[in-house]
């Protein structure tokens, strides 16, 4: 069955009891027909906070060709390496990834479009 806009998820949020695979989250929207990504806590792999890995680039690399927008959740960005925290700042100036510091924050930040 496929599904409309109106019943089409507002985004999709993969288990956060673990790790996620960032580029099988994209694909989850794209599957589910979400026009969001939430990555909360612990679903974000410690991989995608080093940049070096290009886990990060990649992930936003694939919003981008499928035009999903992100929030990321990360409690305290004071934490991650400098160059994150430069990434993440530079993100939240755009309109595609965001990081928060509380969910409540990211799901009104998505909900809001």
């Amino acid at each position: 069955m496929v599904e409309d806009a109106e019943t089409a998820p507002a985004f999709f949020e993969p288990d956060s009891s673990r790790p996620a695979d960032p580029v099988a989250a994209v694909m989850s929207c794209v599957e589910q027909r979400a026009r969001a990504l939430l990555l909360d806590g612990p679903a974000l792999p410690a991989a995608f906070f080093d940049l070096s890995t290009g886990v990060a680039g990649e992930l936003v690399q694939k919003l981008t060709n499928y035009d999903i927008r992100m929030a990321g959740v990360v409690p305290d960005l004071l934490a991650q390496s400098p160059r994150f925290r430069e990434f993440a700042r530079e993100a939240n100036a755009g309109r595609r990834v965001r990081f928060f510091t509380t969910r409540q924050e990211a799901k009104a930040w998505l909900e809001s479009f």
